[in-house]
Formats: structure tokens, sequence, C-alpha cells
């Protein structure tokens, strides 16, 4: 059931309480009025100082860096900072999204990146990844976001491996401001984005309270509106021996495929040693396929996909007495989104997932009713192109045009709320205790999948004529062209529509006390800073799929429904020592009871800052961490899914990248003729049944320099080398190094060859399906260097003057994935895949120039090349992501209570790079701007 009684009845409750708190504000700051300065918790400590400087690598990014950026989301913001890389999801990803948007830093994956807000946790993906969904935070509320880029485990608990988001709401707003915003790709003003905000707030002596109600709309854009994305590019082997990209597409079009018997006895009656054959569509005669028979799938898949969201928010607090106040954030947002693939088909090569034609009730088997011009039902041999008796039993793959598409549609529902008292005892001892509760659910509704289980009945004479459905609408020619399906047959095929719903709870109370040294001792440097606390946190979620998916009738796959609950308590203490002037230490632990397997973990962290010089200042930091298994993981039941591989025996003969044992085996078993695209492969994805699943344990260490100029009010260099190394890594062997590594054992010898039927990892000359283990499979470590420029100064050049520039960047040095039962180890830096990119550099570079009330900058964002890892030059047109430049400008002007902006991305229309293992859009849409040159313009109007 959609549950929008109990989504009315928390927007109700969060109003309430906001009433009873008279004001909502960010509860990181405590006003201490004797010393009248505030003190505040950064991003990676829970110790409440007055002039506390973190020894961690943190960015800082206010409302303004956002608004002047053009984007509409948090998550367009973060993609593009020098810490990201991997794979980036939002409005770019069309397959393999459900309408969520989320950030992977340093390549480690969404689930390892921890993201708060207002430094306290919120509700994330449960029945998926864990990883927090960045829709449910609206841009006019935001006040700023801080991007700590190391380990924070003993500061905030699982998942922060990779790094925090700590997104800062507006607490401290009076007056009512109203803002909008519209943007357009200049190609056809198209992938409209629009934003319509209020923003309201006020205070009084006691408290404070800051509202904001927000609605945002991203239009669709298809890949057939750009000319890069327009078809599915694949290499085409020319005859001077080169490769040229061609407009190309999917095997699964109208495509008949033989088993190695069947192509055995045509190449016996004299025929072509091919196991694809197509009915040509102008002559009605059978031939072999040819790459300029494939199905362009491209044109209609989506390469902005529609997001439409309202939000709503609240934040403030109360001074209940001159010691305690009392304070309450919330967020609510509703979205609907929607994602676009090319018509479904009849995918795979089993039985199960074709249509299996050839039977002696099937009219279509006499001479004169089907292409072949022989009478199957006989038995009888054909001329040279076919066999009657070993044709029976031909496997057709579809695709179902005739329906339109298949549609992804999702309506979520999200909530937050946290409620707190926080105050001050003694002198400068202060508490804080806090209660957050969060809930989501997500209905999906999909579209033109087709049932497996009535492909075999509508192309069987007898079996259609017992099935009443079936037989109102007639049987079906499974040689037909394009469009000679009829409605009312592709009504019958088509399972419309499947509805799946999934929610997650989150409850979460945490208590810390902090201060200063009780007594007044000090060490050389100052007062002594500290933090103790405990938390506890409950969280549960549920899956519950439509009959067609749990039963896995459709091509989407199987299905199995899902629910799953856990508890945690946390205890954490944390130090701050400024054991001279010049030098400080700071130290934390955290201890976990997890009630799942992943039972109880203890982490710390040391860190330290030394300023030999005023100019000068080095800090390093070493810490443990650990991400425990979430509900999917400890639940995760058998699932199906369709990796991409790359068929690394396709023109063995003319590949440098083999290996002799992988050359001979291809050559011996494998289908290694001119295919010119990558093959699908079906696999299936088993969970560990013996509990087992442990938590992943990390070290981090960073070591890094700041260096002031003298001088100058505002010139900043720093350098940070930064390392990350992950044990227990959870999830499973990807399909492609599984093939690679079996096809290169003698004999498919390797333990990885145990994940194909049989130990074969060939299936009809072509990689075949895989069943292996979900668990602990091994180690990742990734390492790299962070560096920024920051310079700032008063300018006297007529109506200029400021001056400003940044740069920031990230080189990364390595990324190293080991499979240890295996034996397999990869390195990922400075290579691309079919969704993501490792390069090994990123920069962004900001100049800025104003004046009294004007602003205008120019923004440049680099990311190097990189090189396909699953297709070597020679057997390609193109296996390189070339480095790319973007050019983005963008100036605004104050008048009164008025703010205008405009800008410009993407400046150059720079065409996303293509490589030749690009899954979406022939490129990587996560990484790289897809909707081309962009104009975009904002206001706000303050009263």
């Amino acid at each position: 059931m959609y549950k929008n009684s109990f989504l009315a009845n928390s927007v109700r409750f969060a109003l309430i309480s906001g009433a009873a708190a008279a004001a909502f504000t960010a509860p990181t700051v405590i006003a201490a009025e004797e010393e009248s300065v505030e003190r505040i918790s950064v991003t990676g400590s829970r110790i409440q100082r007055a002039e506390f400087e973190s020894s961690s690598n943190i960015a800082s990014f206010d409302a303004d860096d956002i608004a002047n950026s053009g984007v509409t989301s948090v998550d367009e913001f973060l993609k593009y900072i020098p810490a990201t890389s991997g794979f980036q999801l939002g409005a770019t990803t069309n397959n393999g999204n459900d309408g969520a948007k989320k950030i992977d830093m340093r390549g480690l994956g969404f689930n390892r990146t921890l993201v708060l807000i207002n430094g306290r946790r919120t509700i994330g993906d449960v029945n998926s990844d864990g990883a927090v969904d960045l829709n449910q935070v609206p841009l006019s509320m935001v006040k700023r976001i801080e991007v700590l880029k190391d380990g924070a485990s003993t500061i905030y608990g699982t998942d922060a491996i990779a790094g925090v988001v700590n997104i800062i709401l507006q607490n401290d707003f009076e007056g009512v401001e109203f803002g909008a915003s519209y943007g357009a790709g200049t190609s056809e003003w198209d992938a409209k984005q629009k934003t319509l905000s209020v923003l309201m707030g006020t205070s009084s002596d006691k408290g404070k309270i800051t509202v904001a109600l927000e609605y945002n709309s991203q239009d669709e854009l298809k890949q057939g509106e750009r000319d890069w994305a327009h078809d599915a590019l694949y290499p085409i082997l020319q005859d001077d021996g080169s490769f040229k990209a061609e407009p190309s597409g999917s095997s699964n079009s109208r495509t008949i495929r033989l088993n190695r018997a069947q192509r055995d006895a045509i190449v016996a009656a004299g025929g072509p040693d091919t196991g694809n054959w197509i009915v040509d569509a102008g002559t009605g005669v059978v031939r072999p396929f040819t790459p300029t028979d494939v199905y362009n799938y491209a044109p209609v898949n989506a390469l902005i996909t529609p997001n439409d969201r309202f939000q709503m928010a609240l934040n403030g607090s109360y001074e209940i007495t001159d010691n305690i106040s009392a304070y309450v954030d919330g967020l609510y947002t509703h979205r609907q989104s929607q994602q676009r693939l090319a018509p479904d088909a009849s995918f795979g090569r089993g039985a199960e997932h074709q249509i299996v034609w050839g039977n002696s009730h099937n009219p279509f088997n006499s001479a004169s009713g089907n292409p072949y011009g022989v009478d199957f039902s006989a038995g009888s041999l054909a001329d040279a192109q076919a066999s009657g008796s070993d044709l029976q039993g031909i496997f057709i793959n579809r695709r179902f045009t005739e329906s339109g598409g298949r549609i992804f549609t999702q309506k979520a529902n999200t909530y937050r709320m946290v409620a707190g008292l926080q105050g001050e005892v003694f002198d400068g001892i202060f508490w804080d205790v806090s209660y957050t509760h969060a809930y989501n659910e997500q209905l999906d509704n999909t579209k033109n999948y087709h049932r497996k289980d009535r492909w075999q009945t509508i192309v069987n004479g007898a079996s259609c004529a017992a099935d009443a459905d079936c037989a109102a609408v007639g049987e079906l020619d499974p040689f037909g062209d394009f469009g000679s399906i009829t409605p009312e047959q592709m009504a019958y095929l088509s399972a419309n529509s499947l509805k799946d719903f999934q929610s997650g709870q989150m409850r979460h109370l945490i208590a810390t006390v902090s201060g200063d040294t009780i007594g007044g001792f000090e060490l050389p440097g100052g007062e002594i800073g500290w933090a103790v606390g405990y938390e506890h946190r409950e969280e549960k979620g549920e899956f519950i799929p439509d009959e067609f998916s749990s039963e896995g009738l459709t091509t989407g796959g199987a299905s199995d429904p899902q629910e799953g609950r856990y508890t945690v308590d946390e205890m954490y203490g944390e130090v701050y020592l400024p054991l001279h002037d010049t030098l400080s230490v700071e130290a934390a632990v955290r201890h976990t009871k997890y009630d799942t397997s992943a039972g109880s973990s203890t982490n710390y962290k040391v860190a330290a800052d030394w300023r030999p010089l005023d100019s000068l200042k080095f800090r390093g930091g070493y810490s443990t961490g650990f991400r425990a298994p979430n509900i999917s993981e400890l639940n995760q039941d058998q699932s199906t899914g369709f990796p991409q591989v790359g068929n690394i025996c396709e023109f063995v003969d003319m590949r440098t990248d083999l290996t002799e044992t992988q050359r001979a085996n291809c050559n011996a078993d494998a289908y290694t003729g001119e295919l010119g695209f990558a093959w699908q492969a079906g696999y299936t994805t088993l969970a560990p049944n013996d509990d087992s699943l442990k938590p992943e344990e990390s070290v981090t260490m960073g070591l890094g320099a700041v260096f002031s100029v003298p001088g100058f009010d505002t010139f900043n260099f720093s350098v940070d080398y930064w390392s990350i190394e992950i044990d227990n890594v959870i999830g499973s062997t990807p399909y492609q190094l599984l093939f690679e590594t079996c096809v290169d054992s003698v004999g498919y010898s390797h333990k990885a060859c145990e994940a194909f039927d049989g130990g074969n990892p060939f299936d009809g000359g072509l990689p075949a399906d895989a069943t292996y283990t979900f668990g602990n499979t091994g180690e990742l470590a990734t390492d790299g260097i962070d560096f920024e420029v920051d310079y700032a100064t008063d300018v006297a050049w007529g109506i200029v003057s400021d001056l400003g520039l940044r740069v920031s960047g990230t080189y990364n040095l390595s990324r190293e994935e080991t499979w240890v039962e295996l034996g397999l180890k990869r390195d990922m830096i400075g290579n691309a895949y079919t969704f993501e990119v490792y390069p090994e550099l990123k920069v962004t570079t900001s100049l800025s120039i104003g004046g009294d009330d004007w602003n205008a900058g120019w923004d440049i964002r680099y990311i190097s090349e990189t090189t396909d890892a699953l297709r070597p030059a020679e057997v390609t047109d193109d296996n390189i992501a070339d480095a790319i430049f973007y050019h983005d400008l963008t100036a605004s002007y104050t008048w009164s209570n008025i703010k205008l902006g405009v800008g410009i991305n993407n400046l150059l229309d720079e065409d996303a790079p293509r490589y030749h293992s690009g899954f979406n859009a022939n490129t990587a849409p996560g990484t790289y701007d897809t909707i081309g040159r962009k104009l975009f313009a904002n206001v706000r109007v303050t009263f």
C-alpha cells in the first residue's frame, strides 16, 4: 500500500514540532554568552570550541558557490569536485538508475561516502546500497557544504571510509526571499531545468526559525537529440585493416541464433559457418546476419532523465532557559522521476530467454510458411543454408519495437525530523541530546517488459489455440519484420505494469558532552578540548516486488521479497591536546556493537598539527574505520542481472593483449569472428547462507602541508597525500574478471571457472552465464594527492575591487582491487569501464572579479584522459576517453533587494569523450557533461 496517510501525518508532526519549538536551527552552533564568542563543531569533530582549526583536509562551499554553478541539486555540484571519481549517479544516468542521486568520493563507491545533514545522519537507500539519495536536500535551504576528505568512522560510525559530505542548512536567515532559476541546452533549447523557491526566516530574543519551500523540474533529453549520442557506435573492421565507428546497435533485433550442432549441419551442407541469421526484410529470404542488421537502441534512450521534486525544510532553535535551548530541523521531499530504455527484447541465449521456434504444430513449419523454404515438420534437408531436421528448435531474438520502449517511473517520499536539546553546565561544559526519525518509501512502476512465459505460446499454433487470450489475438510470425506484431499481440506479450514497493526507516539517538578542561587546567598551547558520547541507531527496510518480478517472468530478471533490520549501540570519545603554541594533537576512539554478523568493532584516530612557522603548517593523521553490511547486503537473496562483457576472443588474431593460453582457448572454443559489439551475459548472484558477512575494515593515512605566503591577506597553498586501505570488501567478483581469468587457464582449471556451468566459460562460442557468491571478496586500496591554491585580494582597478583565484585538484596514484580467494588483482587508475571512469587527474580552477554590487567568474574543469580497460587499441577505433576542459562563465548583479545571476556552462560546447566500452551514450554520463553548452539564469528577491 502506498502510505500517503503516513506521510501526511509525518508532515503534520513536523509542523507541530516547529510551532512547539518556536524556531529551528542547526544544532552544531551554541552561543556562549559569557564569553561572547561562538563555539562550533567543525565537520569531522564533535568538540565544540572557539577558533578550532581541524587537522583534517576539508573543502567548504557556500550558497553563492552553488548558485553560481547553475546546478539544481547537490549531486550536480559535487560531481565535479576533484575528490570524486568512479561513477556519479544522477539525472545523467538512464540505464541503471531509479531516480536517485548519489556521490562517489575517491572512487570507492556510493556506500563508502557518508552524507550528513547538520552533522547528523539521514536515511539512505535501505533496500539497495545504503547510500543517501541527495534528492532529499533542497538547494534553497543549503547554507554551505563541507567535504571532509578523510575517513571519519571514529566520529560518525559506519560508512565514512572515503570521506564525509556535511550539508549545513540555513539557520539565521531573516525576511522572505523568492528565488527562481531557469536553464537549458543551447542546441535545441532543451533539457530545461526550472526551480521556484521561497525562503522565510525570523528571529526573536529567544529563538529563530527558517523555512523553505522549493519546486524543481528537470526535463527529459533523449540521445537522439544529440548527434554524438544518436547512434550506438561500434568499431567496424575496414578493408584496410583499420576500424571505423559506424552506427550499429544490438544484435537483439530479429536475429535467428543457431547452436553449434545446427551450424555444423549447415557447414556440412556447404553453407557458411555463422551462428546468426536474419530474414531479409526486402526479399523475405533467410541470410547470414551482418553488422548492418543490428537494432540501433540509442535514439529512444534518455540522455537526461526527467526529475520533479517538491520539498519543504525547517530549521531553528528556541532558548528555554539561559542554559538550555531546543532545536529542530526537518526535511520532506516528494520526487517523481523516470527513465526510458529501448524496446524490450528476448535477451539471452537460453530457452527461457528466447523465442524457441520449430515444432510440428506451427504453420510456419511448412515449406511455404517460413523463410527457409523447407518443411521442418518433415525433417527434410534444405539447401546450403539450412538443414530441416537440425534446425528444429531455432532460437530467435526479437526486439519488440512495437511496444514503444520500456518506461520506468518512480514516486518517492522521504522525510527526516531531528529534535534535540542542548545546553551548558558549569563553565564551558556543553551537552547535546538529539533524536532523528527518518523514513522513505518508493513505488516503482515499470511498463513494457515482456512475459517470457507467453513467448512460446504465441509462436506455437496448438498452444496458442489452447489459450483463450492467445487465440483472441492470433499466432505470431517470429520471422516478421518490425511492425508486424499487432497491438493486441503486443498487449498479450506485455506485463503492464509492474509495481515494486520499497520502504526504509531510521531512528537515531545521540547524546554528547563536550567542553574544555575542567578547573582551568591548560597545556602550554591552551585548554584541552574533549567530547564523549553515546549513540543508538535502528534501521529497517522492506522490498515487495511485483508478482511477475518475484517469479522472474520478465526480461528484467527475478527479484525476491526482502525484509530486514538491525540495531547498533556506540560509545565514543575525542580529545584535542594543544601541546604547544605550535603543536596540537587530536585523538578519538569509538566502540560499536551491532546485533548482526557485523558484531563489535573498535576504531581510533590520531592526528596532529605542527606549525614551525607562522606561515607554514604540517598536518597528518592515522585512523581506522569500518563499514558494516547494510540491510540489503545482510538479506541478499538470489537475483539475476545482465552485466556487459567485453568478448576478449573477438578478433583474436589481431589482439596483442591476450596471453597465449587465452588465445589458444579462444581459437578452440570461442566465436572469434567480427562481431563489432559487446555481448550481454546473464548471471546469478547468491547471498551468503551462513550469516557470516563481516564488516569492511579500513585504514586511512594522511600527511600534508599548508603554506601562507607572507605579505598577502589570503594566499595559501596546500598539498595532502592520502591513502585508504579496505579489507573484507563486500561485493561479488566482476563477471569480466571471472571470464578473462578462466579463459587464461589451461583446461579451464582456475578457481574462477567454477562460476560457469560445467566449468566452461563459453556457451555456443560466446561468454557463458555465471553463478557466484556475494560476500567478503578481498581488498581495496587507493591513494593520491590533493592540492589547492587559494588567493584573494583587494584591488583598485576602476569598478573592480575584488580579485580571487582558487585551484583545486586531485592526482590519483592508484586504486587496486584484490580478490583474495581467486588470487586476482587489478589497478584501475587511468582506466575507463562501462560506467566508471578513474582519471589520474581532476582539477577545477575558479577566477573571480567583483565590485560593490557585481561579480563575475570564469571556471575551468579538467579531467585527464583514461584508457578503455576492456578493449585494446588495435581492435577498435577509439579506446581513449580524451582529456577534456570545460569552461564556465558566470556573472551576478545586486540591485537593492534583487540579485540577478546568469551563466554559461560548457562554453565551448564540448561533446562527451567517446570510448569503445562506454555503455550509456558511448561515454560515461556520470563523469562528463552530456547536455552541451547550457545557459542559465537565476534571480533572488529579498524582503
